[in-house]
């Protein structure tokens, strides 16, 4: 139990209660819809490139999606891999997967074919929804080596709008059936009777595996319930105070990102009307699909919300009708605050953090009692401690920092078949379990959290988390790298993002110069990791720094750079 929960006096200030979570209803993600298909029937769900798609609508395309899932063999509890950037489509597999009781596991479009791989193996996938010209990149890696995926479902960007055709279907392995999704959303109602209520899904069923490093550099699938999401957005609703039936959501954060997962979520919850963005790079079209549905609630990272203000449009737009901007994934400099509220109004603008592993709302630097530099406090519901890094039972006192933990009905169940991993995070003190962040930070006199620093040896790069051990480990298959060591520093183009850097130790016997080698470790990177995964900045060291006990000495690397060589790729 925390010794000094100080954010009770903000609570009580603001007329809340945070010992109390509103109640939760029994309901997963297919019973909220099936019930808007009748009470909010017309209302539009989403809006994506100008066209409307109705509650009822998504509700129908979500029931001829199961049928086809269940014609194909699927049972409650077999796992689907989405792999699709923010479109209609992604929302209705998402439903179907609840109808069916069908767990979720969400695949970055930005995955390499090695990445898409490894996660579906450890996955166990059986059937992979997937955009179709991802799928002509990956096909040969992933179709004829997951043992247990038996059924591929193409889709394209614009086959759910007006006058567009389907995905184009490839012939495929043969023990993998690749089928087109379109041809079968256009099938009459008669074909899909599906009934979710036949497969005893509950709000307690796993219904996402969401992959993340956690506080390590290896992917690991968390297991999130509806129970832990449901009660997440509920626990921030009591500031966010979305309004059934009412708000128009605009947020660019990708749906498969856990961010992008609770705004979906909530906004389906909450009967509302989510703006579906597929490319957030592109403002323009952002920007008009705002001034045509005037938004009421704004999400995004922090450099979305940079790149938004540096255009006119975006400044222009009438933000009467806004109520809240909710910002996470990343800190935002004071002065941009002042910025951004210049635009929206003032008061209007939250925070965030948390993790994926906490679904993902840890604490909220609420609109209305926002503090500067802090990440604000817990949600109600939400017990947090500030524990010695190298005591875990001993607990800091305000203005010191520690390690981040957190207890809370938001917290994941575990990692999916990892019970070494679970054990190392998830830890009972006191009659309750605690997720063990990796964060450092410290608590001030009011409750307020402070994050000091980031998980050992990570980095954010535009919302994304970057494990340092992650890329040093695939670099040491270079022959000519004897050792190396990825080290962050701040991006001053981008607040509130690190540089991808990394610190390379030659062999002695190597032939390439150091241009030669830069150019083969950015090429090699580019192969095997994802995009913001690559360095952008190369040191070449003499010899590697390291600590008293032989380890590396990053420390040493952020701010002493006098004998290295940089080449900038």
């Amino acid at each position: 139990m925390s010794a000094s929960r100080h954010w009770i006096s903000v609570y009580d200030e603001l007329g809340l209660d945070w010992l109390s979570i509103p109640e939760v209803p029994q309901k997963t993600l297919s019973d909220y819809i099936e019930e808007y298909a009748r009470s909010f029937r017309d209302r539009v769900a989403l809006e994506y490139h100008g066209e409307r798609y109705s509650y009822g609508y998504i509700n129908q395309c979500a029931n001829k999606l199961a049928h086809l899932w269940s014609v194909q063999g699927c049972h409650a509890g077999d796992v689907v891999g989405i792999q699709m950037p923010n479109t209609p489509q992604y929302v209705i597999a998402l439903i179907a997967a609840a109808r069916m009781g069908l767990v979720v596991t969400s695949l970055s479009p930005l995955l390499t074919a090695k990445e898409t791989y490894s996660q579906c193996c450890d996955a166990e996938i059986n059937v992979l929804f997937i955009l179709d010209s991802l799928y002509s990149r990956i096909e040969r890696s992933v179709e004829k080596n997951i043992p247990t995926l038996r059924t591929v479902i193409l889709s394209g960007m614009a086959e759910m709008l007006p006058g567009q055709s389907g995905a184009s279907v490839p012939v495929g392995d043969s023990r993998i059936t690749v089928l087109q999704l379109k041809m079968h959303l256009e099938k009459p109602m008669s074909d899909a009777p599906v009934n979710n209520k036949q497969n005893n899904t509950t709000i307690d069923t796993a219904l996402y595996l969401q992959y993340t490093g956690g506080t390590t550099g290896k992917s690991k699938g968390a297991e999130l319930t509806s129970r832990n999401l449901f009660t997440n957005n509920i626990q921030a609703n009591v500031f966010y105070k979305y309004r059934q039936g009412m708000e128009v959501v605009a947020s660019a954060f990708p749906f498969f990102h856990i961010g992008g997962l609770a705004v979906l979520m909530n906004s389906l919850r909450t009967a509302s009307t989510l703006l579906i963005i597929p490319d957030p790079r592109n403002i323009t079209h952002y920007c008009q699909t705002m001034k045509n549905n005037p938004p009421t609630v704004l999400a995004n990272v922090p450099t979305l919300y940079q790149m938004l203000m540096a255009e006119e449009e975006f400044c222009s737009l009438d933000f009467s009708g806004l109520r809240v901007a909710i910002s996470g994934a990343a800190p935002f400099p004071k002065e941009s605050i002042n910025r951004l509220e210049e635009i929206i109004g003032e008061g209007r603008y939250c925070e965030v953090y948390g993790m994926t592993e906490t679904s993902p709302v840890q604490t909220i630097n609420p609109a209305e009692r926002f503090k500067p530099g802090f990440v604000g406090i817990p949600l109600p519901g939400t017990d947090l401690r500030i524990v010695d890094s190298e005591n875990e039972d001993i607990e800091m006192p305000c203005g010191e920092s520690g390690e981040i933990v957190v207890s809370g009905p938001q917290v994941m169940r575990g990692y999916q078949s990892n019970l070494v991993e679970t054990s190392k995070v998830l830890k009972t003190y006191q009659d309750k379990v605690w997720m063990h962040t990796g964060d450092i930070g410290y608590l001030d006199e009011e409750g307020y959290l402070k994050i000091c620093d980031r998980s050992k040896d990570m980095l954010i790069v535009g919302g994304f988390k970057v494990f340092s051990i992650e890329v040093e480990n695939k670099l040491q298959e270079l022959p000519f790298v004897e050792m190396c060591a990825v080290v962050g520093k701040p991006d001053i183009k981008r607040p509130g993002n690190d540089v991808v850097q990394v610190y390379v130790q030659s062999t002695k016997s190597t032939r390439f110069s150091e241009p030669e080698q830069t150019e083969r470790i950015v090429e090699f990177c580019r192969q095997n990791l994802s995009p913001y995964k690559v360095p952008k900045e190369i040191h070449f060291v003499r010899e590697m720094p390291l600590t008293s006990v032989g380890k590396i000495d990053k420390k040493s690397m952020r701010v002493d750079q006098r004998n290295t060589s940089k080449i900038t790729a």
